[in-house]
């Protein structure tokens, strides 16, 4: 295997690794906001890890994480190692197949991270590519290389419609509501099915929001897609928009009902603890919020931060819209995500509590979502 280096060169890979150790840890999903997470301890911590990557239209596999990596030494003010880069799509399995005889040498056990998050998909194309082929793609890498340890992050929303879900829970005949859900249940159901692992270690987050620190986010799904809409609406609006309260009822909800955000830099400590005890492995955990904030304060913060932060139209603008406008188009764009703005379930955390009770999860008060708002509208959601 050859490894590019930051200069765009590359030269035969020697020294990292020695023959026969598996000690290397394959990663995906390392561009996403979780991933990047896991990424980033890993290197602190100094493991030595390969990881899968695809090229973006402007920049190659190599590319995109050294920018990542960059942005982390920024960030932390220290130098970090590299990993090795496969580039590849998930779904697609030659990287596989192309790279077999190095995860047959080095590779000791896999975080398998990546997913699609579309909601709604079609046959063929996403969620279901990544979701299920890409899982089994991995799957088949454990096989073929003797692997015989993962780590699988699915989500908290295989629970579907269950008004309480288990960690040791998985099919208790609950609806599932969207296709995110249906391919994450059907990738976990295969995952639970193989007979070649010895370990297999499952992760359960719920809604994964920014950096509960610095608001610092890689990705705009769940939580900042409703915000979006709401500030992308807002600028055909004048300054005075509907409450959310109106929303709510727009959405046939009370405001009570509950919506399970975790910030990342949690759940990447979280999952930490639990991959470097081996002690813990084997079990499945809910990385979710004991204490989910009600929708009402979402929608509240949402509305404040819109109302704070988002540029306005001018009143006397020939295209400002209505209070009516907004509700009637807010309602129907937003409508793909009703099946997530209803009560969450209650998630049992009792395998997190004993591996990891001493590191709660931060309370995610209209204060911290406020500022997570602030952050991703200042930013016009990763623009600038």
């Amino acid at each position: 295997m050859k490894e590019e280096t930051g200069s765009g060169k590359s030269h035969e890979k020697q020294s990292v690794f020695l023959k026969g150790e598996k000690q290397s840890i394959f990663l995906t999903g390392a561009t996403g906001l979780v991933g990047s997470y896991l990424l980033k301890e890993l290197l602190i911590q100094g493991n030595s890890v390969a990881v899968l990557v695809r090229r973006s239209r402007k920049e190659s596999a190599q590319q995109r994480i050294e920018k990542l990596v960059q942005n982390w030494e920024n960030q932390l003010g220290k130098k970090l190692s590299r990993p090795i880069v496969i580039e590849g799509g998930l779904a697609d399995p030659s990287w596989g197949s192309a790279n077999q005889e190095w995860f047959k040498e080095y590779c000791g056990s896999i975080i398998h991270c990546a997913a699609s998050l579309t909601f709604n998909g079609k046959q063929g194309g996403e969620p279901w590519s990544s979701n299920i082929e890409g899982t089994r793609n991995v799957l088949n890498v454990c096989k073929n290389a003797g692997i015989r340890t993962l780590h699988y992050v699915s989500t908290a929303y295989i629970a579907g419609s269950s008004e309480a879900f288990l960690e040791d829970s998985f099919d208790v005949g609950q609806t599932l509501r969207n296709d995110y859900e249906k391919s994450k249940f059907q990738a976990e159901k295969m995952v639970r099915e193989v007979d070649f692992l010895d370990s297999l270690t499952v992760y359960r987050p719920s809604i994964v929001v920014g950096d509960s620190q610095t608001g610092y986010t890689l990705t705009y799904h769940g939580f900042y897609a409703v915000l979006k809409l709401a500030h992308t609406l807002a600028k055909r609006m004048p300054f005075t928009v509907g409450r959310g309260v109106r929303t709510l009822v727009t959405l046939g909800m009370s405001g009570s009902e509950h919506k399970n955000f975790v910030p990342v830099d949690w759940v990447a400590s979280v999952f930490m603890r639990i991959f470097r005890n081996p002690q813990w492995h084997g079990k499945t955990y809910h990385l979710t919020n004991p204490n989910p904030p009600l929708i009402l304060d979402f929608v509240e913060v949402v509305q404040e931060a819109v109302e704070k932060y988002s540029e306005f139209s001018d009143e006397n603008d020939a295209m400002v819209a209505t209070e009516d406008w907004f509700q009637e188009n807010y309602a129907m764009q937003i409508a793909i995500y009703e099946p997530y703005l209803q009560d969450d379930p209650d998630f049992d955390t009792r395998n997190v509590q004993a591996a990891a009770g001493d590191l709660p999860c931060p309370r995610m008060t209209k204060d911290l979502m406020m500022f997570l708002a602030k952050k991703a509208i200042l930013s016009d959601f990763g623009k600038k």
